[in-house]
């Protein structure tokens, strides 16, 4: 049974949530004093903490760097409750240790069911980051910053060589210069589109056995056949990605197209 510290300004939005997550079997406790959640969070001992940045008493960045500042609770993943969704918001919060997020006025319960599994299976796993993906080149195209940084963040741990480029024309130009391992492509891009990009990439030697994941925002049928039909490893859906299992997708293509 997982320990889970709710801090949320909102009594009823808080019971929602604290309601859903016994069910799942987790042990709660729910704070609505953002001052009384400073000290609750090193009492309490949490393996997951869920933070409504709109807490009163004490600002949802104070406890962020305190919770930063303080060795014994920093490591402790922490899923941030946003008003709206507001980019920079969420950029300074992650930028603090946050892991993950909801958009309150966007709540799905099922949702954050998932973000909390995925989080709490981190406890678990951190000790094989930075394994199959060591040394490797990976390159991703995406125009999605917010995304593009998790994705960045991930990657990174893993001890492989990182590649970036936010537009098809971006990642042409990158590719003139670099062979990589693995592409991650997203399909929705301003100019050419990733699709486009891919088969580029099939008519150029040194680049059309090179193993992509095509990323898209959404999971139509024309779609799926034109990623087949151009040799795409993976499809996968940017809304239900889950950062860990991306990870282990491109360990497992890497594996299968392994000469």
């Amino acid at each position: 049974m997982s320990k889970i510290l709710i801090i949320e300004q909102d009594i009823f939005f808080g019971d929602v949530l604290n309601q859903r997550i016994k069910k799942d079997g987790h042990q709660t406790l729910v704070i609505n004093n953002g001052a009384v959640a400073i000290e609750q969070i090193s009492l309490y001992k949490p393996d997951l903490i869920i933070l409504d940045m709109e807490i009163t008493t004490a600002d949802g960045y104070k406890i962020l760097e305190t919770k930063m500042d303080n060795p014994a609770i920093t490591k402790i993943p922490l899923i941030m409750v946003s008003p709206s969704g507001d980019l920079e918001e969420i950029k300074r919060a992650v930028d603090l240790g946050v892991k993950d997020y909801i958009v309150k006025a966007q709540l799905s319960l099922d949702d954050l069911m998932l973000k909390i599994k995925t989080n709490l299976s981190k406890l678990t796993k951190s000790g094989m980051e930075g394994g199959p993906l060591v040394g490797k080149k990976i390159m991703w195209v995406e125009d999605d910053q917010f995304l593009s940084d998790l994705i960045s963040r991930k990657l990174s741990k893993q001890g492989c060589k990182l590649f970036y480029a936010p537009t098809g024309e971006d990642v042409l130009k990158l590719l003139e210069k670099e062979t990589p391992d693995i592409l991650l492509l997203d399909i929705l891009l301003p100019g050419i589109n990733g699709f486009d990009v891919f088969e580029k990439m099939k008519i150029i030697d040194r680049l059309k056995n090179v193993p992509v994941i095509v990323l898209s925002n959404f999971s139509q049928q024309s779609q799926l056949d034109r990623g087949k039909q151009l040799g795409a490893a993976r499809f996968l859906v940017k809304a239900t990605i889950v950062l860990d299992d991306l990870v282990k997708e491109i360990a497992a293509v890497l594996e299968e197209t392994k000469k």
